[in-house]
C-alpha cells in the first residue's frame, strides 16, 4: 500500500508538560484508522500537529517521504492534502452553506467560482445537504453543520482526511447521521485518520485502531485484535468502561 503519511518520534511538550511523547505509525493509501483513548491522552494535539495547527516540539512528520516541520512541503498545499474535520465545525456564520464549501477552492486551489460550484454540489449532495445549499450555519442543526464541514473539506479533493471527534459537540439523535456520512466516505476508498469515543465506529468501521495514553501509544492493531484480545493492561481497562451496548 502507497505510503501517504508518516510519523517518527513525534514529540510536543506545553512547557514542561509533554503531551506527545515518542510517537510512531504510517498512514497508507485507503486506510481508515480509529484512535481512541481518554481525554486529555494527547488524541487531538496529535491531529492538530500532523495538520500543523500546533507545532510539533521535535520528530518527524513525513508527507510522500518529505519531513513536513523541516519545510520541505508548502504549507497550504500539504493542508489541501491533508484536511481536517473539527469538533466545533468551523464554518464560516455569515457565508451560505455553498460558500462554505467554495471559498477554500476559489482562495486556495485558485478554481474558478463555476468549478468551485460545480464540486461543493457534488459533496454536498453526497452528504445529503444539497437542499441547504442557502442556508446559513445558525439555520442549521449541529449534525447538518457538520456534514457541511466534511463536505468543504471534501471539496478540497484531499489524499487524507483528519476527524477530530467529529460527533463529540452532537445531541445524541445526530450522532448516527454523520457517522453514516463517515462509513460511506470509509466505502470509498477514503483515507481517514479520526480521533473518537464512538467504539462501534472504531470496531465496525476502521481497519487499524490505536489505542493512547499519557502521550503515548499504548497499543495499536486491528479492530479485533484490539477490541477482543488486547495485550496491554491500559487498553483492557479502557474499553472495559464500554458496556456492550456502547460496543
Amino acid at each position: 500500500m502507497e505510503e501517504i503519511l508518516k510519523i517518527e518520534h513525534l514529540v510536543k511538550t506545553f512547557g514542561s508538560n509533554e503531551v506527545l511523547r515518542d510517537i510512531d505509525f504510517t498512514v497508507s493509501k485507503g486506510d481508515v484508522t480509529s484512535i481512541i483513548g481518554a481525554s486529555g491522552s494527547g488524541k487531538s494535539t496529535l491531529l492538530r500537529c500532523i495538520n500543523m495547527l500546533e507545532e510539533a516540539t521535535g520528530g518527524k512528520i513525513l508527507y510522500h517521504g518529505k519531513n513536513i516541520l523541516a519545510g520541505e512541503v508548502n504549507e497550504d498545499q500539504y493542508r489541501t492534502k491533508v484536511g481536517m474535520v473539527f469538533q466545533s465545525f468551523n464554518l464560516f456564520s455569515n457565508y451560505s452553506v455553498l460558500d462554505n464549501c467554495i471559498i477554500g477552492q476559489t482562495h486556495v486551489l485558485k478554481r474558478s467560482r463555476e468549478e468551485a460550484e460545480k464540486n461543493a454540489m457534488e459533496y454536498l449532495s453526497k452528504v445529503g445537504m444539497a437542499q441547504y445549499i442557502k442556508a446559513k450555519p445558525r439555520q442549521l442543526s449541529g449534525g447538518q453543520k457538520q456534514r457541511v464541514a466534511i463536505a468543504r473539506a471534501l471539496a478540497m479533493n484531499p489524499e487524507v482526511l483528519l476527524f477530530d471527534e467529529p460527533t463529540s459537540a452532537l445531541d445524541p439523535e445526530m450522532v448516527g447521521e454523520v457517522l453514516d456520512v463517515m462509513k460511506a466516505l470509509a466505502e470509498t476508498g477514503m483515507t481517514m485518520l479520526v480521533v473518537t469515543h464512538e467504539m462501534a465506529f472504531a470496531r465496525d468501521v476502521s481497519n487499524r485502531v490505536i489505542y493512547m495514553a499519557d502521550g503515548m501509544i499504548e497499543e495499536e492493531g486491528t479492530p479485533e485484535k484490539i477490541f477482543t484480545s488486547p495485550d496491554s493492561p491500559k487498553t483492557k481497562d479502557f474499553l472495559s468502561r464500554f458496556s456492550a451496548k456502547n460496543v
